[in-house]
């Protein structure tokens, strides 16, 4: 079993592990973090803080798709508090007086509990979140140390500060300036919250409860209105964020690597991929659970073939434009008509309407581990060659790189050199065109050219 916990500005790893010793501490959340995680049943993540300015931030479904492998989810004090409050009808758990106000209505803003920190290292916090200050005013006027009326003139004065700025320091001069008769009641809040840190600071205090949750037994859920993570429909955005963000081999090296950087390469790359794509698109057609056949199984074709005419989808009802679309002259005139279908289907193939062939990395596309595993070294490879010559000018980079040389690129790769037979080739492969196939190959030219020529060929597999 795991614990994996998201902190920045709240806690501290040492806060972390003193609680937990054989946690997995991370950054601060961000979109892509939890995809990248491998965890199962027996494992527990812990969202406290996350960021939503400096990058995009983990996405609702994200979650989601953690809580569908039956991984423990929960969130506390900041955002996690929120996104708890969020999705607590699909079994995350949350924790604290700040998950409570936002479930109850109390709070509804990320304002209240966002603060400006470090962006490195142990993201040490540099303002005051919103939260905070209206919990250190309840207990002051609580503990006698301040009047109400004080207490709502300081809150107001503490709203009007933007979340970069709020600072204890801050909230007295704001208010010497718009309540000056308050000054000396805001001079009194910052020492009683000097004095008090444990009465000042209700995000770490839910942090620190939720970190003892997590040692809890996770109760059964069931209520009305709940609904199962896993029955919440999937959708394509999130297949492209699991392949985009998970790596692809689980080592230091490659890292950086995600599953759908190596499907990229070996889409381009690797010699029996179009087998497989076209063993992959013709399963998906017929609706069948797997094919175990190579190119000349008629047996698959024919099961696509009469799955697309019950659709409609045949030679007869073909409007004469798709022939010379999707085929090359050469291919109009030679073979039969199931191989021009059924190369036409393929082509063609859609995941849903208007959707790219495959989002993540199928099992049926990954090829063999040996083949994987060469082809993410020579991704990171890739990278590293790119980032070296980007670092010796402006625009040295893959994305400056000429057209001409990147298509010329992919019909030395390919071996084919008319403009028609590039993109049915393309297709062969899965991509949607020959730009996208020329604008995933970039990142690959350069180190061909570092290799004196020769092809990056991933293994067959």
């Amino acid at each position: 079993m795991t614990v994996h916990v998201f902190i920045g500005p709240t806690l501290s790893a040492a806060d972390v592990l003193a609680a937990a010793d054989r946690a997995v501490v991370h950054r601060p959340v961000r979109h892509g973090d939890l995809l990248a995680l491998d965890t199962g049943a027996a494992d527990t993540v812990l969202i406290i803080d996350g960021v939503f300015h400096q990058t995009a931030p983990v996405r609702h479904k994200e979650i989601i798709d953690v809580l569908a492998r039956r991984t423990r989810v929960i969130g506390a004090s900041s955002m996690g508090a929120l996104r708890a409050a969020e999705l607590w009808p699909y079994g995350m758990e949350g924790v604290g007086l700040v998950f409570g106000m936002y479930a109850q209505g109390e709070l509804d803003s990320d304002e209240e509990v966002a603060v400006g920190h470090l962006p490195s290292g142990e993201h040490r916090q540099l303002t005051v979140p919103l939260v905070n200050v209206r919990w250190t005013i309840s207990n002051a006027v609580t503990g006698k140390a301040l009047a109400p009326e004080d207490g709502v003139t300081l809150l107001n004065a503490a709203r009007t500060l933007h979340y970069t700025e709020r600072s204890w320091a801050a909230i007295v001069h704001t208010t010497r300036r718009l309540h000056p008769a308050a000054a000396e009641a805001a001079v009194g809040l910052r020492e009683f919250a000097e004095r008090h840190p444990d009465l000042s600071d209700l995000k770490r205090r839910d942090a620190l409860l939720a970190l003892s949750h997590c040692s809890t037994p996770r109760a059964a859920v069931s209520f009305p209105g709940f609904t199962p993570a896993w029955m919440v429909p999937r959708t394509m955005y999130l297949d492209r964020w699991r392949g985009t963000y998970r790596p692809a081999v689980r080592d230091r090296r490659t890292a950086a690597v995600s599953e759908l950087d190596v499907l990229r390469f070996q889409q381009l790359y690797a010699p029996d991929f179009p087998q497989r794509y076209r063993r992959f698109a013709l399963t998906r057609i017929a609706g069948i659970p797997s094919a175990s056949t190579d190119d000349g199984d008629g047996c698959l074709v024919r099961a696509a073939l009469e799955a697309a005419d019950q659709r409609g989808i045949s030679a007869r009802t073909l409007p004469r434009s798709a022939w010379p679309y999707w085929l090359t002259p050469w291919e109009q005139r030679e073979g039969g008509p199931e191989d021009r279908l059924s190369t036409l289907l393929v082509r063609s193939f859609r995941s849903a309407p208007g959707a790219v062939p495959f989002h993540d990395a199928p099992a049926e596309l990954r090829g063999t581990d040996e083949a994987w595993a060469a082809s993410a070294d020579a991704v990171a490879a890739a990278d590293r060659l790119n980032e070296q010559m980007a670092r010796t000018g402006e625009r040295r980079s893959p994305r400056h790189l000429p057209l001409p040389l990147v298509r010329r690129h992919l019909a030395d790769t390919w071996r084919v050199e008319e403009p028609a037979a590039l993109t049915a080739v393309a297709r062969d492969r899965g991509f949607i065109s020959l730009g996208e196939a020329e604008e995933a190959a970039r990142r690959f030219v350069l180190l061909r050219r570092a290799r004196g020529d020769r092809r990056p060929e991933a293994p067959a597999c």
